[in-house]
């Protein structure tokens, strides 16, 4: 897989992971991340393994009518490890559509059987 390839499935996979959540899919929304993989909220870490992960992904998923919105994505590489910044704006799809918040995305990935997957994902929400 060339560079511009591995650029292209780390934005997928953060596709991937928003449709996931977006459409109540959570056992899709844990396969974006590691079997360790481990999701925070700042500094507090929400979830570590897929365990977790996935009754995290439960528990949150059916409450929410949002979509996930990623843009200005900044990815590097270092051979089977790279990192992905991106912006956040969550849409509120409820009775009146809106912005419900803003923020960023600072993840860790890693390629493990060709694929890429969040090791570390960690939300920033402006404003907290």
């Amino acid at each position: 897989m060339s560079n511009v390839e591995d650029h292209l499935a780390i934005r997928e996979l953060a596709a991937r992971y928003n449709r996931a959540f977006d459409y109540g899919d959570p056992e899709g929304w844990v396969e974006c991340f590691t079997e360790d993989g481990t999701f925070n909220i700042g500094s507090k870490e929400l979830a570590a393994g897929s365990e977790a992960l996935l009754a995290f992904a439960k528990k949150s998923i059916p409450g929410m009518n949002v979509k996930h919105c990623t843009t200005d994505a900044i990815v590097e590489i270092d051979g089977d490890t790279g990192t992905h910044d991106a912006y956040l704006i969550l849409m509120d799809c409820g009775d009146k559509i809106s912005a419900s918040n803003c923020g960023r995305y600072l993840d860790n990935v890693v390629k493990q059987n060709g694929k890429w997957k969040f090791q570390k994902r960690v939300v920033e929400i402006d404003g907290k």
